[in-house]
């Protein structure tokens, strides 16, 4: 079974069952058999907010809440070393100020990174797993934080 942090986006397009969301079923089902799909806390808070801000009806809410009971979710706690310093280096990349682990900085200029993505790359950090997305806002990160798989 192997561990895979999956973006919010991937989650939505999922639910609303767009062609995208078929693509990315089939990509993880290409990376495992049976993924253990794992999702920041950041994550869930952004699809409650996503789902509020859409008037999801019904379908799609209980379709979500049977999805989030099939993964694993990591909460940002203080206590988690690993994720809090993850979240600071990542952060310190992406503004072209702290090197990578191989000690080189960021070429070209400064990414601006939303919070709840920064978390949600830590998490993939912290527990060294692969991020699936299907947007280019970890592109930067690719090989020098995480192996990110982007779903286009």
């Amino acid at each position: 079974m192997r561990n895979i942090v999956i973006d919010t986006c991937v989650i939505i397009h999922i639910v609303r069952d767009t062609p995208t969301g078929k693509k990315c079923l089939r990509q993880l089902a290409s990376l495992d058999s049976d993924p253990n799909i794992i999702i920041s806390v950041a994550t869930k808070a952004e699809l409650d907010s996503f789902g509020r801000q859409n008037s999801w009806g019904d379908n799609k809410l209980a379709k979500l809440t049977t999805f989030l009971q099939a993964v694993t979710v990591i909460d940002i706690k203080a206590a988690d070393k690993k994720l809090i310093e993850g979240y600071g280096q990542i952060d310190g990349y992406s503004k072209g100020k702290l090197p990578d682990s191989s000690g080189s900085l960021m070429s070209g200029s400064a990414r601006k990174m939303g919070k709840n993505d920064l978390w949600i790359a830590a998490t993939a950090l912290a527990i060294d797993v692969s991020l699936v997305t299907t947007d280019g806002d970890f592109d930067h990160l690719h090989g020098s934080f995480i192996d990110v798989i982007k779903i286009v």
